[in-house]
């Protein structure tokens, strides 16, 4: 019988010390400046920011050490050990593919090309089972982060679409710091104390030939810390709708590279397999994830009659009374509403009590009402999606650092 709860424990009493490490507060302040620079576009855009960096970040590490308890469950489960991983090669490789372009920097690319290096000219030796196996539980946290809580921090955008002009949507970026337990084989005198005998099955993930079937080979917990990260831009559905469908995508991805490493540390041929299918799986999923993206109709396009919604701001007068992103504001104290100018007067007159007649995402008409008294009304709290072409907007491609260092030297040569 696995020793569930004895295992949780050592993870309960481990994780702690990943906080001493110096890459966790240095994986922190680099989501605080991802998310500064977010609420400072969203300031400038729409002269609200929803939720603060400080807070972002505050969710950023409860969900990643959660996240790192479910991982480091799965990893001493299946028993992956890191102790020819080969991520003394993959971390280096990841940041260099990074200048590529951003999304680049995943350990399912460095990790597939490192593993088909070691394959193919037998250098680096590299646990080629054990590393995918060790990706694929990376990218199984991230799909269960992104799954909970991708939609949290995502932040109202203008994008230019070649078909409908300028139209509303959301930015999703998220990042986690990740404190989570790995595995490494020591062989030789085992410690005397703290040791958790594992059942004849265990472990899942075959070592590779030179461990596989040592009596002294020991399995030590190591606590360090991951930095997971999900960008995302959602224009044809909400920010949740969005994020969880990719999140089961990712998911569907996790689980496959996963058995594939299992079948991998029994049948060598499978290492081929898995080296390979990692970085191509994972460009499929992106690309396609796209193209469905920009095929479908935009939620947030501009309406013909009425003026659509983008986002509500948090505890104002049009979340109370029921007005959600996508709705259509017709009219307010029964007068037509055409462009924000319309509602900008109405404003001005610090209405007590207003009734908003909108049209509902699902096709149906409401009325909805709030009151303010004695002071008046002074903002709805409502972003909308203007129908002018002169707003800024944000463009969905991010270029690599690479490109953009070229794009700066032409522009500085010519």
């Amino acid at each position: 019988m696995f020793p569930l709860f004895r295992i949780l424990v050592f993870i309960l009493k481990g994780l702690p010390l990943s906080v001493t490490n110096p890459f966790f507060w240095t994986v922190l302040l680099i989501i605080w400046l991802q998310y500064r620079k977010a609420a400072d576009l969203e300031e400038r855009m729409f002269g609200v920011v929803k939720i603060s960096p400080g807070q972002k970040v505050l969710y950023a590490v409860l969900f990643g050490t959660l996240g790192g308890i479910a991982g480091s469950l799965v990893i001493v489960f299946l028993g992956i050990s890191i102790t020819e991983a080969g991520l003394i090669y993959v971390w280096p490789l990841a940041i260099m593919l990074m200048l590529i372009h951003p999304h680049l920097m995943c350990f399912s690319y460095a990790g597939g090309i490192v593993s088909l290096f070691s394959l193919i000219f037998g250098y680096p030796r590299v646990d080629v089972a054990g590393l995918m196996a060790l990706v694929a539980v990376l990218h199984m946290v991230e799909s269960l982060l992104i799954y909970t809580a991708g939609h949290l921090n995502s932040a109202p955008v203008f994008i230019q679409d070649k078909r409908y002009g300028i139209v509303g949507g959301f930015s999703l970026q998220e990042f986690w710091p990740v404190p989570i337990m790995l595995l490494a084989v020591v062989l030789g005198q085992a410690p005397t104390q703290d040791i958790i005998n594992m059942p004849d099955w265990w472990p899942v993930i075959k070592p590779p030939p030179g461990i596989l079937g040592r009596q002294d080979a020991v399995y030590l917990m190591i606590p360090v810390v991951a930095a997971l990260g999900y960008g995302d831009v959602a224009l044809t559905r909400t920010p949740r709708a969005r994020s969880r469908a990719s999140a089961l995508n990712l998911l569907f991805f996790s689980v496959t590279l996963l058995l594939l490493s299992i079948t991998a540390s029994r049948i060598h041929a499978f290492k081929f397999v898995a080296a390979l299918f990692a970085p191509a799986a994972h460009e499929a999923l992106i690309i396609l994830g796209r193209k469905n993206e920009r095929e479908k109709q935009p939620l947030f396009a501009p309406s013909a009659r009425g003026i659509r919604v983008l986002d509500v701001v948090k505890g104002s007068p049009a979340e109370k009374m029921g007005i959600e992103p996508g709705d259509i504001i017709l009219s307010i104290n029964g007068r037509q509403i055409e462009d924000v100018e319309d509602i900008r007067q109405i404003k001005a007159a610090f209405p007590t009590y207003v009734w908003v007649d909108v049209l509902k995402t699902d096709g149906s008409f409401k009325t909805l009402e709030v009151s303010a008294y004695p002071e008046g009304m002074s903002t709805l709290g409502v972003l909308l999606v203007p129908k002018s072409q002169d707003v800024p907007f944000v463009v969905m491609e991010e270029k690599g650092m690479l490109e953009r260092l070229r794009k700066l030297f032409r522009k500085r040569t010519g």
